[in-house]
């Protein structure tokens, strides 16, 4: 591990793997939300997309929770900065919106314009319910973006500071103590 730019611009372009994952993942899964929600498409899809957000978030924050757990070890020598994974999160960002960018560059003929802002949505799947919830205007779509770098910065934080949300909910703890209970049932 060090800390050249060339391999700090790869461990932001994990948050854009990450992202292409989970829209492959809602791609894959979304014709079962059709077949379900086939009354009330627009609830399904919403729900589907908190849902992805979720598995797009624990994703992204695991990552960047590891990559700061392996770069404050002393002997990288990289010391970083905390605030470091929000610019991973901007670097992982910046070709998702580009891609979005798009969109204004794509000129079509007015019958397929729904077609086109379906296609803009779909791009947007794991964060459409935000979007949803802002505006239903074209720019809520590039807004929501911002999500992505907060994810990754406290994803980064939270390995920086040792900060980890499956040890404070003490959920590890339940599970052993559950486990305990069992074997001394079972031993009595």
């Amino acid at each position: 591990m060090d800390n050249k730019v060339w391999s700090q611009i790869k461990r932001g372009l994990r948050i854009t793997g990450d992202y292409i994952v989970i829209l492959i993942i809602f791609g894959v899964f979304s014709s079962i939300v059709f077949s379900i929600f086939k009354e009330n498409l627009e609830t399904g899809i919403t729900i589907f997309s908190v849902i992805i957000f979720l598995l797009m978030f624990s994703m992204m924050y695991t990552g960047m929770s590891d990559t700061a757990f392996r770069e404050k070890r002393p002997q990288y020598n990289i010391d970083p900065p905390p605030y470091k994974g929000f610019i991973y999160g901007a670097i992982g960002t910046l070709p998702i919106l580009l891609i979005q960018l798009v969109y204004y560059l794509v000129n079509v003929p007015e019958e397929l314009l729904t077609m086109k802002r379906r296609i803009l949505q779909a791009f947007t799947a794991p964060l459409y319910w935000l979007a949803r919830l802002i505006s239903h205007d074209v720019w809520a779509y590039h807004v929501v973006l911002l999500v992505i770098p907060v994810i990754a910065g406290l994803g980064y934080l939270a390995g920086f500071y040792d900060f980890y949300i499956m040890k404070k909910l003490k959920i590890f703890d339940k599970l052993k103590r559950n486990q305990n209970n069992k074997k001394a049932k079972k031993s009595s």
